[in-house]
């Protein structure tokens, strides 16, 4: 059999008789005491034997109450260390802080100490009576910085300020010497020893002579100015002049040039050309090319643009200039090449070397300029308003109007011109500026007039308003007089021609020079009205050569086949113009003249229609349209282009053309 065990409660003894699974029962939910009670009864436990468990109770019960007391004390003491554990990290992170703070302090006192350009203007050394007068050192100073102020804001110029070798912006300071050591001398030490600030510093002091001045920038020479003590204030502005050229040399050039003081400007600029920092001198070449312009040498305002585009390809207001000249020597494909190049620059990144202002008025003007050399005048006229949005730069605000109302009557809208004279000074006559910024404008007879004479055929209001032009005696200044042949002679000749005075015409056209775009053409033109067809071939072939990507010899050699009645060879020429210039009108309406003469209006239609998006109020495109309209089978169609013809611009013989054909068709 196998042994069997007595089940027992743990720490409890026998129960004798008692049922061992009701004993397990009665105890199984009773307290200590209940439990005790019980067992006595059962006789299970002594009373000795209770007693002892009473105090084991008891003392199991202190037991407990310590523990909880150590326990709420080793709490109380967690949470106290914590306390002192945050209040310590606090403490660190406070001092952290400041360190760091202080630390940046330092750094930023450390940079911007050593990126210090301006210029500090030290109390000047005075005689005790001028002391004693109000004349003090620091009021002596502050004339200076006055004078300074004033000339950096009369040196207008397109460069941005970061292009300059060493550039103050307005950083002109007066510094007063401080007793003792404080933080503002300790940061002018700093400054000093490891920025890059121009001291200007001085001394006054009477003379046999009067009175004397020396100053001087940083380490560079000083310069003595004497004169009477009643010339004490142009003596300090002399001395600030000197310390000004002595470190602002581009700048103080510019403030000569803009204060009309031409031969101190010239040879300042061409001292910074030849003798100056690598960076400076094709700036300087540039404006040495100007002053060339005032004086009416394009040619050699030509050859030192030249000089600083070799010197740094990449200043777009160079490619500007030289766009300039060429345009006004006739080489018409050279400058349209060189305004490409500039406005490229201008939207690149090498825009930084220039005055943001400046970049966004000369990439309006550019545009324009571009847009009329390829016949778009359309878009020129669009883009020309938004120069006014932006600050005035180089007289763009006057320009872009008159170049927008002379676009308009070349696009054929004569009355959109008109519009755009009314009120302004294209009514007295054209501002037109040829050379430098600061040179004095000519008031000039109106283009936009002659442009609006020519659009109607009204020859001889034109040769009215070019007589005017070369009579005046602006046309005589040495600025204005080089260009004559090429802005005047040639419009004053077609005019001869188409006058009829062909022996004034050719007189006229052959003073002009042989490598001139637009004096070609007009050789071409003169001997096509004369119908000498071979003899104006050859002009118009000699003009496409001296510019071949631009349209207008295309055009007028296609209009020359036309009237010779070469109606595929002018066809040819158009639709080599067409490509050219895609946006140019002209070229899409003669085709489809051309059209209509070869019996082909239905195919006209296309080139009237693509013409009137670029040209939309041109009457005589309205005139023909309808015409090819009729021709077509189109009748009503055809009478609605004649009453917008009707109600468009349109020369003498286009009105006679237009009432010819209402009483054909009507």
């Amino acid at each position: 059999m196998a042994e069997e065990t007595e089940d027992r409660v743990p720490g409890v003894p026998s129960a004798g008789g008692a049922d061992p699974a009701a004993t397990a029962m009665a105890l199984g939910g009773a307290s200590r005491t209940e439990a005790d009670g019980f067992l006595r009864k059962q006789g299970v436990l002594s009373d000795k034997q209770s007693a002892l468990a009473d105090k084991q109770s008891r003392f199991l019960d202190l037991q407990i109450e310590d523990l909880k007391r150590e326990d709420s004390v080793r709490h109380w003491s967690l949470r106290v260390r914590h306390i002192s554990d945050v209040m310590k990290l606090a403490l660190e992170v406070s001092f952290a802080f400041i360190v760091v703070a202080l630390a940046a302090l330092i750094a930023t006192a450390i940079w911007t100490g050593a990126h210090n350009d301006g210029v500090v203007i030290e109390a000047f050394d005075v005689p005790p009576d001028l002391t004693a007068k109000g004349l003090t050192g620091e009021v002596i100073a502050t004339q200076v910085q006055d004078r300074i102020a004033f000339m950096q804001s009369h040196a207008d110029t397109i460069r941005a300020s970061s292009s300059f070798r060493n550039d103050w912006g307005s950083d002109i300071k007066v510094q007063i010497p401080d007793t003792g050591i404080s933080i503002g001398e300790a940061y002018r030490f700093l400054s000093f020893w490891l920025g890059h600030e121009t001291r200007i510093t001085g001394e006054i002091w009477h003379d046999a002579g009067g009175i004397a001045i020396s100053a001087r920038a940083g380490n560079k020479p000083a310069r003595i100015f004497r004169g009477p003590d009643a010339d004490l204030d142009k003596l300090v502005v002399a001395a600030t002049e000197y310390v000004y050229g002595q470190t602002q040399p581009y700048r103080y050039g510019v403030f000569l040039g803009q204060q009309g003081r031409q031969a101190e400007a010239l040879a300042v600029a061409r001292q910074i050309a030849l003798y100056g920092p690598p960076d400076e001198r094709p700036w300087a070449y540039s404006r040495w090319g100007q002053y060339n312009s005032a004086a009416g040498d394009v040619r050699g305002d030509l050859e030192k643009q030249l000089q600083a585009a070799k010197l740094a390809p990449n200043l777009a207001h160079v490619w500007a200039n030289m766009s300039c000249d060429e345009i006004l020597l006739g080489h018409d494909e050279a400058g349209l090449e060189d305004n490409k190049r500039s406005l490229a620059i201008f939207q690149g990144a090498y825009s930084r070397q220039y005055a943001s202002y400046a970049v966004a008025s000369d990439v309006i003007v550019q545009s324009v300029v571009i847009a009329e050399q390829k016949g778009d005048f359309a878009t020129a006229t669009a883009r020309a308003p938004e120069v006014q949005d932006i600050p005035d730069y180089n007289g763009a605000h006057l320009c872009l109007p008159l170049m927008m109302s002379s676009d308009l009557a070349l696009d054929h809208d004569v009355s959109a011109s008109r519009a755009a004279d009314a009120g302004t000074e294209n009514e007295q006559g054209l501002i037109l500026s040829l050379t430098a910024s600061n040179q004095e404008p000519w008031d000039l007879p109106p283009l936009p007039a002659l442009m609006r004479a020519v659009a109607l055929d009204d020859w001889r209001e034109a040769h009215g308003y070019i007589v005017k032009l070369d009579s005046r005696p602006e046309s005589s200044s040495p600025g204005f007089k080089p260009v004559l042949p090429v802005v005047a002679w040639p419009w004053l000749a077609y005019a001869d021609a188409r006058l009829g005075d062909f022996a004034s015409a050719h007189a006229v056209i052959d003073r002009t020079p042989g490598d001139c775009y637009f004096c070609v053409r007009m050789r071409g033109n003169i001997d096509a009205t004369e119908k000498k067809w071979d003899a104006a071939a050859w002009w118009f072939d000699d003009a496409v050569k001296q510019a071949p990507s631009i349209p207008f010899a295309y055009a007028d050699w296609g209009a020359m086949l036309l009237a010779k009645g070469d109606l595929d060879g002018a066809i040819a020429k158009f639709e080599i113009a067409n490509q050219k210039g895609p946006h140019f009108a002209d070229p899409l309406e003669m085709w489809g003249e051309a059209l209509i003469a070869k019996n082909r209006s239905d195919l006209a239609l296309a080139k009237f229609s693509e013409a009137d998006k670029y040209a939309p109020n041109w009457g005589r495109l309205h005139l023909k349209w309808g015409e090819a309209l009729y021709y077509a089978g189109k009748r009503d169609e055809g009478e609605k282009q004649f009453a917008l013809a009707a109600n468009l611009d349109l020369s003498a013989a286009d009105k006679a053309q237009l009432a010819k054909v209402s009483r054909l068709h009507g």
